[in-house]
């Protein structure tokens, strides 16, 4: 596919999202300058998973997107005709531990980026990542576009500053900005800090007999989980259109966390058994009994929305959206790559 931009600026290009961005448009002849934190070194093992690393065509630069001229210098200097602001705190459990923090790293660094391409590049596209955590605990059921925005968590809040200043910039200069308000999604490319990925490395370690068992917080929550790489490529075709919009990027299709957790284990020939009640439930193993998955209430969350499922009608009408890859699929996949990782002594 050629794009009608050329140069593409991703921010956070070393995360799941960035990463799959990156190789998709390395692969149809764009031009990408990716950004790293200060504190991150240069070469990141997805990038390297990926084999793109040493790509001709990717530049990478350290950027701390809460200095705004770093932000203006960056985007001066390259003059992206897209970009696609990734980088941030991603971490719901992290926001409630410092809601400060979070808010500057999601807020004040859009709006940095907003302005630096206000300035140096203001017939590029800009898109952000947003989250289907700007909706709280809606009472809508799935959410659009058009729910109303009332996030619970400190997280929530610093991507709802995110979006309404890319709202607000949009309005007030005439810049082409969108908001991708992403759904979960899921890879092989998770941060294992992420439940998803904790869930999938603990079965693969197990399943090697290098564990026994994993402890995990809310099993009830119910999440809309999709495949990281469906989502970058129709953001990556939000960049394409010459005015800004929002779209939701969903399944439409929920699932709880104990759901996920049974078809990772299914996927590792251990299928599970569910037994017991709120922080005493634990699964066990089918046919040998063996404890695999416990309740530890230190990881249950002071809130979390119980269930957030998309509406992407507008996403399939106008981006072409079309998410393929279900659970039971996301799950094996992403326990497949970590079996992998653990056999050859390469976790991340």
């Amino acid at each position: 596919m050629r794009h009608r931009y050329s140069r593409a600026l991703i921010t956070g290009v070393g995360g799941q999202d960035g990463a799959f961005l990156a190789a998709q448009l390395l692969g149809e002849g764009v031009v990408v300058c990716g950004t790293h934190r200060p504190s991150s070194p240069r070469g990141n093992w997805r990038l390297a998973e990926l084999g793109i690393d040493q790509h001709p065509r990717l530049q990478l630069h350290a950027l701390d997107t809460g200095d705004a001229a770093a932000c203006r210098e960056l985007v001066a200097a390259f003059a992206p005709q897209a970009i696609f602001h990734l980088a941030g705190q991603s971490r719901v459990a992290d926001s409630f531990r410092d809601p400060v923090g979070s808010l500057h790293a999601n807020g004040v660094g859009t709006v940095n980026l907003l302005e630096a391409m206000r300035r140096a590049a203001p017939n590029a596209h800009f898109v952000l990542a947003s989250s289907a955590e700007i909706f709280g605990s809606p009472a809508q059921v799935p959410q659009d576009e058009n729910t109303l925005l009332r996030p619970d968590s400190p997280y929530g809040l610093s991507k709802l500053v995110a979006h309404a200043a890319m709202h607000s910039w949009r309005a007030s200069f005439g810049l082409a900005a969108s908001s991708a308000i992403l759904f979960n999604h899921e890879s092989e490319l998770r941060d294992a800090a992420f439940v998803t990925r904790k869930i999938t490395r603990a079965a693969a370690r197990i399943r090697l007999g290098l564990d026994s068992e994993v402890a995990l917080g809310n099993l009830d929550a119910q999440r809309d989980f999709g495949y990281a790489p469906e989502y970058v490529s129709a953001m990556a075709t939000m960049a394409e259109a010459e005015k800004g919009d929002d779209f939701i990027l969903a399944t439409g299709a929920a699932a709880s966390i104990r759901e996920f957790a049974s078809a990772a284990f299914a996927a590792a020939g251990m299928p599970l058994e569910w037994q017991g009640q709120g922080i005493d439930e634990m699964a066990v193993e089918r046919g040998n009994g063996k404890p695999r998955i416990r309740i530890d209430p230190l990881l249950l969350r002071p809130v979390d929305a119980p269930l957030l499922v998309g509406n992407a009608a507008k996403a399939r009408q106008h981006l072409g959206f079309a998410p393929r890859i279900d659970l039971a699929e996301l799950a094996r996949r992403m326990l497949e790559a970590d079996m992998a990782r653990e056999r050859q002594g390469q976790p991340v």
